[in-house]
């Protein structure tokens, strides 16, 4: 009777310390679990910067091959404009 109730005190102590050593370790489920949320967030950080890649792209494109495209490039960003052409101005309030 009293061997039993030392054997059984001697695995749930084994146990705690297996469990311990698991979750504790640096190569422990924790550390495991971190890394996989980590890798998660790096894939979605990858199919954004993809898209973004191929909006580029998509761009690149227009601009090669376009001249509305650069017209209005050049007319929004750089505020080109024909030599006929008078600008006017509107104050927005």
């Amino acid at each position: 009777m009293k061997k039993e109730k030392i054997l059984k005190i001697f695995y749930i102590v084994f146990i705690l310390i297996i469990v311990t050593l698991l979750l504790v370790n640096d190569k422990g489920m924790i550390k495991y679990f971190n890394l996989k949320t980590e890798i998660n967030e790096l894939n979605l950080k990858i199919e954004s910067t993809k898209s973004q890649i191929e909006k580029l792209n998509l761009e690149i494109d227009s601009l090669q091959n376009s001249d509305v495209k650069i017209e209005q490039v050049a007319r929004d960003k750089y505020r080109m404009k024909y030599e006929d052409e008078v600008p006017i101005r509107i104050n927005k309030q």
